[in-house]
């Protein structure tokens, strides 16, 4: 717990100082030409890396070797995160039913592989562009994927036991009215244009869900007079997270309770508003009407901004297919420790039976030569 939150900060951080440093760099430029205001100058995405640092750099003593080394830096920078991206995947994919006895290194030089060829579309003359729509849909990707992991975390976990405890239908209504209730606040807030009829909608809906729920445990705290009010909130609001916090903490340390409440009451809300605000925002074009960023992202063509969405499109295509057709992914399903541990006991024996194969050969061809 400790190490992730002091990657995320020092993340946080670093971004946060080099929005200072970027800053800075876009006034000493405009200084330099004369202009009233950083929101003169033409840089911006990419840019702001890409097109800003070269030239500030290269006003110093001995620019052009400055610039040299600032983007030897960015390839370094590309490198490193490529070896995270690689090894996560590999992880995941070592740890699959389909992928467990195949070889890493030969898993890593296909994966490699692919991920060069696919790449190549950023190496074009419309590379740029091409980077800088993925990247702007890439945003929504992750978020989405924030937000299924927040929900297989804090809600999916354990729900069969959650269900043998309370029943389905107590458990579905309240999921229903938690996520329910911030859908109809993003359909007016968004959808409608009206904020305060959103907050209005929210509270009401949330309120109507969550009495109808209470009006379930009352019925069934009838059925069964051994269940008591506490017991069924704290298995209908928070025994699963916690399951989750007690499998967790024997392997990764000590997790604070807040982490289990914000990874099922705050996270996974906060994601889904802020995935509909980002396809709600709106820019203004070259002619000076105000459209929607989503599906016109930098006035590109619709050929970028397909490219773009189709991430997206893909990204929930995994999700939905999973939840309707399990079946589809038997196969990258997690294998057990002691499946693992047979594995690696079966490829031990072969490996010991070709060493005593080769041991008898060796005998037998020494015994001959002895003989001749």
């Amino acid at each position: 717990f400790l190490n992730s939150c002091v990657v995320a900060l020092s993340n946080s951080m670093f971004s946060f100082i080099s929005g200072f440093a970027v800053f800075a760099t876009l006034g000493h430029l405009a200084y330099l030409e004369g202009l009233d205001s950083v929101a003169d100058l033409e840089y911006s995405s990419f840019g702001l890396v890409f097109g800003s640092w070269p030239v500030a750099l290269g006003t110093l003593p001995g620019g052009q070797h400055w610039i040299r080394l600032f983007f030897i830096m960015l390839f370094m920078l590309g490198i490193d995160s490529a070896f995270s991206f690689m090894e996560a995947f590999l992880t995941v994919l070592h740890d699959t039913k389909l992928f467990h006895n195949v070889d890493r290194k030969r898993a890593s030089l296909v994966l490699t592989a692919c991920a060069f060829l696919l790449s190549t579309l950023y190496a074009t003359d419309a590379g740029l562009i091409f980077l800088d729509s993925v990247d702007y849909y890439i945003n929504f990707v992750i978020i989405l994927v924030g937000f299924v992991k927040c929900v297989a975390a804090g809600w999916v976990y354990k729900i069969e036991t959650q269900i043998e405890c309370l029943g389905s239908k107590i458990v579905f209504v309240y999921i229903t009215t938690t996520f329910g209730s911030v859908l109809l606040a993003c359909a007016m807030w968004f959808g409608v244009g009206n904020a305060a009829a959103g907050f209005f909608g929210l509270v009401i809906s949330y309120a109507m869900g969550i009495a109808y729920v209470g009006y379930l445990m009352k019925k069934k705290m009838h059925e069964d007079p051994t269940l008591t009010w506490s017991d069924m909130l704290f298995d209908l609001t928070m025994s699963n997270v916690m399951k989750l916090r007690e499998d967790l903490v024997s392997s990764v340390g000590h997790i604070p309770v807040a982490w289990a409440f914000l990874i099922r009451h705050f996270i996974p809300q906060v994601l889904l508003i802020l995935f509909f605000l980002g396809a709600d925002a709106t820019t203004i074009d070259e002619e000076g009407n105000e459209v929607k960023v989503f599906g016109s992202y930098g006035g590109y063509a619709t050929t970028y901004q397909v490219l773009g969405i189709l991430t997206v499109v893909f990204a929930g295509f995994l999700v939905v297919s999973s939840l309707v057709f399990p079946n589809l992914y038997e196969a990258l399903e997690t294998v057990d420790e002691t499946e693992k541990s047979v594995d690696k006991n079966n490829i031990d024996e072969i490996e010991m039976a070709e060493k005593d194969q080769v041991d008898d050969i060796g005998n037998e061809q020494l015994s001959k030569g002895e003989l001749a």
